[in-house]
């Protein structure tokens, strides 16, 4: 349901009696018929005179002005606002009946007391409107009192322009006449001028009972107006079209005033439209000046110009002062203090207006170390840390790209879409890799500016920056998003050599594809779609096989075979890495049961993440699963890295112990690649070690790597290990290693990973050695030992 406050309001809403109490509609509708019957007799004669008198208009008026009277005492809010319009409304048609039975209000007569009534509704309609204009804001700005003041002087330079002659004719000498017969124009025209005052402090989009209002008594105004310059036809007595202008802005005035009120707290209104009362007032006292070049225009007219037009003058220079007061606060608003770059709310602004073009580049740059060099040096040295990478950066990027400090040690650079080096705008079909090596170039230049040491009060200290980059459309089409793909790639930036990372999905723990697609590796592990592949390791010395390893691998129903590269991060992260290992460990072990049965029993390895060697309960799991399916434990080889046991050494040795209690073979897989330590080895109950394939592949090119592999291998054979070489290639390399006393191979010289029966024809069909035809023979694991 739309919310009340929401509705858009019919265009006849100010007839509309249905939101009114039942006894204020019913006044509502008697008041409108009978002003209907008024007018029609009044302009057409309808009823042969009998409605159309001054009589009937008071007594419509008289009504009107007790239906407001009776709004501002029946109801609490804006009471204030509705007995001042209410009184005013009473004393102007006590004036009216006044005028209608003392001959002595006449002009000829001079100023009576239907003359005094009237003048004194203008200050009660004055206080009325100026509390309403309360109600709607918090405070009036000079700027706004000004338009008020100088509104009301154009208007009187006119009055004094057209109707201080005949009202001079008139009065015939009578000054209090005289005052009399301006003073009624002028207060209408100052109505006005209040009431354009009134749009300057709300705004032209005010709700629609100010409009409705003013409406009312603009309608007042104008019949007073109205009448002062059209002479009746008969006596004073006799109504015309114009009577019929009073009562409807009477009814017009109380029907607004029972509408539901609504209390706003808007600011006072600003910008060009604020000065169109100000503008138009200029004109008029400018035209009034004009005319009075010539003849017959009062003096006093020529005063009320020029004072008009200096307070126009003052109300420019106000505006000049507040506009130079809004500049700077917004400057202020939109720049950081420290380092005078913009701020996170200037770079989002930017960011909303980048929506408009075809191409953005966002670079978020993340300072290293910023948090220690802080803490030991103190805030102030990190404060000018800050302070000199905002040089740098603006240094080392364009004019017309935008810099911003985020906060704390975070910046952003935001590239334009012209090339970098050229200045040449870039071809629309080229937009989206243009703003990608533009970002890249702008990046590298930042990584460079920050290599250079800084130099802080008594010390120099190296900093780097870590860079990564967002690219609009390549990487979103929503502006507002660009930020948080640029903070997801500079985090791939921390962790590669060159400290520059660009956005990728599969990176992004929140992106709408990485969210998918978790969702359906959930559902492929619960129905079957985490499938294995094996490689065989292939014993060196004899050609047989000795095993093999399980390599995970997700049948995705749309992306086909996805590699463990594809999909293992997304497990890590999103807490399913239990999970997808007992898929793997399951189809592993029951594909070893199969071989079983078949007379071709082979050991299988299976890789674990950091998050099963830190589970306690890992060994007791999997000594369960053994026993599920009737295997020995050493037909099951577990391999972790070391980059794992170095995580939680203490926990991750408890783990290991206790699997190797239960008889079940453990690795070290990719060794030489992390933390290589010799501790480790002499503590963990480890069987196999595992030679990662970056020495295996330089083994027969640099003999670094050839005496590594030497010195591993007779160090693993010292302790009791089998060593097994990882991304054999050729024969070459497989000869090395049989002279180095290497155990076992595994590489694509011998067969990439296949499934198990591909894997069973691979076994029949081929020598591993040779690559010619003849079955390898099957061979249990090497005994420990």
């Amino acid at each position: 349901m739309v919310p009340r406050h929401r509705r858009r309001l019919p265009a006849f809403w100010i007839i509309t009696p249905a939101r009114f109490p039942a006894g204020i509609r019913v006044v509502i509708i008697l008041l409108g018929l009978g002003w209907a019957a008024f007018t029609a007799d009044a302009v057409l004669g309808s009823f042969s005179g009998a409605l159309a008198g001054t009589g009937f208009r008071d007594a419509l008026s008289v009504g009107c002005a007790l239906l407001v009277l009776a709004r501002a005492t029946l109801v609490g809010a804006e009471r204030a606002v509705w007995a001042s319009l209410g009184l005013g409304l009473a004393l102007g048609c006590l004036g009216d009946i006044a005028g209608s039975f003392d001959q002595s209000s006449a002009p000829a007569g001079g100023a009576g007391t239907a003359d005094v009534l009237r003048l004194t509704t203008y200050p009660a309609l004055y206080v009325g409107l100026v509390l309403l204009m309360r109600e709607r804001t918090r405070h009036f700005r000079l700027s706004a009192l000004l338009d008020g003041a100088i509104s009301a002087g154009a208007l009187a330079s006119v009055v004094a322009a057209v109707a201080f002659q005949t009202a001079s004719r008139d009065a015939r000498g009578d000054p209090l006449l005289l005052g009399v017969l301006l003073a009624r124009p002028l207060g209408d025209l100052t109505l006005l001028a209040v009431i354009a005052a009134g749009f300057a402090i709300l705004g032209w989009r005010a709700d629609r009972r100010w409009w409705a209002l003013s409406a009312g008594l603009a309608l007042l105004s104008v019949a007073d107006t109205v009448r002062l310059f059209v002479e009746p036809d008969g006596p004073p007595w006799d109504v015309t079209w114009i009577d019929a202008l009073w009562p409807a802005a009477g009814l017009l005035i109380a029907v607004t005033s029972w509408r539901p009120s609504r209390r706003l707290t808007r600011e006072i209104f600003t910008g060009l439209p604020a000065l169109v009362p100000t503008v138009a007032s200029t004109l008029t006292a400018v035209a009034v000046l004009c005319v009075g070049a010539g003849p017959g225009i009062p003096l006093l007219a020529v005063v009320l110009a020029t004072i008009t037009l200096i307070g126009a003058a003052g109300r420019f220079a106000v505006s000049f002062h507040e506009i130079s007061l809004l500049a700077e606060s917004r400057h202020q608003a939109m720049t950081d203090d420290l380092t005078g770059l913009a701020n996170r709310r200037a770079l989002m602004a930017a960011l909303e207006q980048a929506e408009s073009r075809d191409s953005a580049g966002l670079l978020l740059v993340d300072l290293d170390r910023f948090k220690e060099i802080n803490d030991s040096l103190g805030h102030h040295v990190g404060d000018e840390l800050l302070v000199q990478v905002a040089r740098r950066l603006r240094a080392a990027v364009r004019s017309n790209d935008l810099v911003a400090r985020l906060g704390g040690d975070e910046f952003a650079v935001l590239l334009s879409t012209d090339d970098i080096r050229s200045g040449k705008p870039v071809p629309a079909e080229e937009t989206g890799q243009a703003a990608l090596a533009t970002s890249a170039l702008a990046a590298t230049r930042i990584v460079a500016e920050m290599a250079a040491p800084f130099a802080l009060d008594d010390v120099t200290l190296h900093v780097h920056g870590s860079v990564g980059i967002g690219v609009l459309p390549e990487h979103t089409t929503d502006p507002m998003l660009l930020l948080q793909r640029a903070d997801v790639a500079m985090y791939t930036a921390k962790a590669s050599a060159s400290r520059v990372g660009v956005y990728e999905a599969e990176e992004d723990p929140h992106s709408r594809e990485r969210l998918e697609l978790l969702e359906e590796l959930r559902g492929s592990m619960l129905d079957g779609g985490i499938v294995c592949h094996y490689q065989p390791k292939v014993d060196i010395a004899t050609g047989r096989v000795a095993g093999v390893e399980a390599l995970a691998r997700w049948r995705h129903p749309t992306r086909g075979l996805l590699a463990p590269d594809q999909f293992l991060s997304l497990a890590e992260h999103a807490g399913l890495m239990r999970e997808l290992t007992a898929a793997v460990l399951g189809g592993a072990l029951e594909q070893s049961c199969r071989w079983r049965e078949l007379g071709t029993p082979l050991p299988i390895a299976v890789n674990l993440s950091p998050t099963n060697l830190l589970d306690v309960d890992l060994p007791e799991q999997i000594r369960h699963v053994l026993l599920a399916h009737d295997l020995p434990p050493d037909y099951l080889e577990l391999e972790i890295t070391e980059t794992v046991m170095m995580t939680n050494p203490a926990r991750c040795q408890d783990v290991v112990t206790r699997l190797h209690e239960y008889g079940i073979r453990t690795a070290i897989d990719d060794y030489g690649t992390g933390y290589s330590s010799l501790a480790y080895l002499q503590d963990l109950p480890v069987d196999v070690l595992k030679i990662d394939r970056m020495f295996v592949s330089r083994m027969m090119t640099d003999h670094r790597a050839e005496a590594i592999i030497r010195s591993t291998v007779d160090l693993a054979h010292s302790l009791g290990m089998t060593v097994v070489a990882e991304g054999v290639e050729d024969a070459e390399t497989l000869e090395g290693l049989r002279r180095y006393g290497c155990d076992l191979s595994q590489g694509y010289f011998h067969t990439p990973p296949l499934p198990a029966s591909e894997l069973d024809a691979w076994m029949i069909s081929a020598d591993p050695l040779t690559g010619r035809s003849g079955a390898p023979a099957m061979v249990r694991p090497r005994p420990r030992g």
